[in-house]
Order: structure tokens, then C-alpha cells, then sequence
């Protein structure tokens, strides 16, 4: 039943239809105050319904109820496809309202995952989850993999030192400042890859600083070298500051199997109360990936304006892969985890490749 204002729009929506259906009339159209008997009386009633249906319910200004979910994200190489989704609409596309939250470290992203704050780790280091699986369980399942898969390359990590520095090898970082992104998982990986040359716990300092600090850090002689993700070694090149001391660092660590850089992950009690918003979020991210392998002079233009890289150096930048997780290996990245394990990092055994998401 209509009531108040319903009639008079209703009317309104009548007058208009009719005068859509017989414009040759030019007068106002009596609104009907019943169904009259007729055959073509009540075809012209179901027309005006289906009109009145899809004006007020299928009009491009309807509002429909988005799905809302909460991203974080890295200032760095391997958020680009968060970068492309953003910019290329496709969260919107899905139906989804996307609040992307950007974080100074991957621990403090790890963190945001675990305590709900975000649905969605838009990548991190591959250590903070792990640890996270160490002590609290089924927290979270990946759907990404940044990272290299069985070729002799790395180009997730650079590690700088001054432009006229004088050291010319690992072996010479033995007494200097390093700097590291603050959290246990920068600082267990960069003491994995010194131990080949000297004792790291001992031997050398190293010096958490936040991601927008570390490049100035270097150039204020406040640290000798710096251990980051891209896009921080091309941003020290390009500033004039630093050169690296050696190329793909993590070859260091001798694995044959890969590296998984980074983890996309959707936080667990996400999955279980909104699985079907997490296939539209994860079906948003793997258009981003297709378009990066696709388009990628296009892509690289989004990293420049995300990263702060100037553009020259955002255009040719190393990547890695973004692995979906149907074409991941999942048993490679155990490997990986032994080695750290093996640094103290990890108390307890984790089965690596149970962490990943399932539809």
C-alpha cells in the first residue's frame, strides 16, 4: 500500500511513462485510481509496473550495499598489484569497498592481521607469518606468493652502502652499522645472509629504522650500509646516495628451491564469516597480477606514484613473480623455513605448505 509521498511520486512516474508511451497527446494523463476491465488496460498496467520496477530499483543511481574489507599495505615493489587493483577499479568492480591502510613495517602489518584490524595482508616479509603460525595457529591463509620461484635471482632485497663507500664485499660490513626495517623478521634475515662472513650476534650492529628514514640514514653517515626490500635500493640510487654492495643478497642464503618473499594473506575469521567477499577480493587481486604480466609499462607507473620512485627507475626495476596460490609449489618455501629455524628464529616445526587458502 502507498502511502504520503509514495502516491505523489508514483504519480509523478506515471505521468512521466505515459507521457513517454503517447507524447502526441500534450495533456496531463489522468493517474488511475483502479484496474479497469480490458485487455489493453491491464497490458499498459504491467508495462507502467515494469517501468516504475526499474526506474526506482535498476537505476544507475541506486546505491547497492558494497562489501566492505580493510587492506593493508607496503610502500614497496611487492604491493603493486594492490597499487593496479586501486587504480584499475576492480575492487569496485567486485562489489567491494576497499580501505587500504599503508604500514611502516611488515611486523606491524603481521600484526593488524592477527588482531583483526585488517582483513587482508597485502604482502610482507614471508617470516612474520610464519612466526605468527609458531604461536598462534590457522590465523591466516595465502592466496599470493611474491617471490622467486627456482631460478638463480632475488630481487625482493638490496643491500646499499654510501656511493663512495670504500667496502666491497660482504666480508667488510664486519664492525659497521647496518641499518634493517625494525622487526624480528628483518633482523633474523639479514643476520641469515652475514653469517656466511662473520658472526652476526657479535660482529656487527644493526640498527632498526623506519622505512622512510633508512635511505637518509645512509646518506648521514648515521649507518655504514642498509638491508631493505625494493623499491629502497633504486630509491638510493636514484637520490644520489648509495650503490649496492652486492646483487640479490638472498642468493647468499644458498636455497635451490626459491624464495617466497612475501605472503598475500587473508586473516582466518575473514575467510570463515565472509567467504564469498574474500573469492571477490581475491578475484580483484589476480585481475591486478594478470594486468601487471599483461601491461607493464602501465603498471610500473602506479609503483612511481605509490613508492615515491622516480619514474625513470620505477620503469625498470627488477620484479619477482606474484605466484597465485593454484600455481604455487607450496612444499618450496620449507626449505627456507629450516634455514631460519636454524638461526633461532622458529622454536617449533611448521608444515609451510598447509598455510594457504583453499576455496
Amino acid at each position: 500500500m502507498l502511502i504520503g509521498s509514495d502516491k505523489g511520486l508514483v504519480h509523478l512516474i506515471y505521468k512521466a511513462f505515459m507521457a513517454y508511451q503517447m507524447p502526441e497527446l500534450g495533456r496531463e494523463i489522468p493517474f488511475p485510481k483502479g484496474l479497469k476491465k480490458g485487455v489493453a488496460m491491464k497490458k499498459q498496467w504491467i508495462v507502467f509496473l515494469v517501468f516504475l520496477f526499474s526506474v526506482t530499483i535498476l537505476s544507475p543511481n541506486h546505491s547497492m550495499a558494497e562489501d566492505e574489507v580493510k587492506i593493508g599495505y607496503l610502500s614497496i615493489v611487492l604491493s603493486l598489484p594492490t597499487f593496479v587493483a586501486l587504480e584499475k577499479g576492480y575492487f569496485q568492480e567486485q562489489g567491494v569497498k576497499v580501505t587500504a591502510t599503508l604500514f611502516e613495517s611488515g611486523t606491524l602489518i603481521t600484526d593488524a592481521l592477527v588482531s583483526g584490524r585488517i582483513d587482508v595482508n597485502a604482502g610482507s616479509a614471508i617470516i612474520g607469518p610464519w612466526l605468527v603460525e609458531q604461536n598462534m595457529p590457522g590465523t591466516y591463509k595465502i592466496f599470493i606468493v611474491y617471490g622467486a620461484g627456482k631460478v638463480p635471482q632475488d630481487n625482493t632485497m638490496a643491500l646499499m652502502v654510501a656511493k663512495d663507500s670504500p667496502l666491497k664485499g660482504i666480508g667488510d660490513l664486519k664492525g659497521k652499522r647496518m641499518g634493517t626495517f625494525p622487526g624480528i623478521a628483518s633482523l633474523a634475515l639479514a643476520k641469515a645472509i652475514l653469517r656466511g662472513a662473520f658472526d652476526p650476534n657479535k660482529e656487527i650492529t644493526l640498527v632498526e629504522i623506519p622505512p622512510g628514514n633508512i635511505v637518509q640514514a645512509l646518506a648521514a653517515g648515521q649507518i655504514d650500509a642498509y638491508f631493505a626490500p625494493e623499491p629502497f635500493g633504486m630509491i638510493g640510487e636514484a637520490n644520489g646516495v648509495g650503490r649496492r654492495l652486492v646483487k640479490s643478497p638472498l642468493l647468499l642464503l644458498n636455497l635451490n628451491t626459491g624464495l617466497p618473499g612475501g605472503p598475500f594473506a587473508f586473516n582466518s575469521k575473514f575467510l570463515r564469516e565472509k567467504p564469498l567477499v574474500a573469492k571477490k577480493v581475491k578475484a580483484a587481486y589476480y585481475k591486478a597480477v594478470d594486468f601487471i604480466y599483461a601491461n607493464e609499462t602501465e603498471a610500473r607507473k602506479f609503483l612511481a606514484k605509490y613508492t615515491n620512485l622516480p619514474e625513470p627507475f620505477a620503469m625498470k626495476i627488477p620484479f619477482e613473480y606474484w605466484i597465485k596460490v593454484e600455481e604455487y609449489d607450496k612444499s618450496s618455501g620449507q626449505p627456507y623455513f629450516e634455514l631460519l629455524k636454524k638461526e633461532g628464529l622458529f622454536q617449533k616445526d611448521i608444515d609451510t605448505s598447509q598455510l594457504f587458502y583453499r576455496e
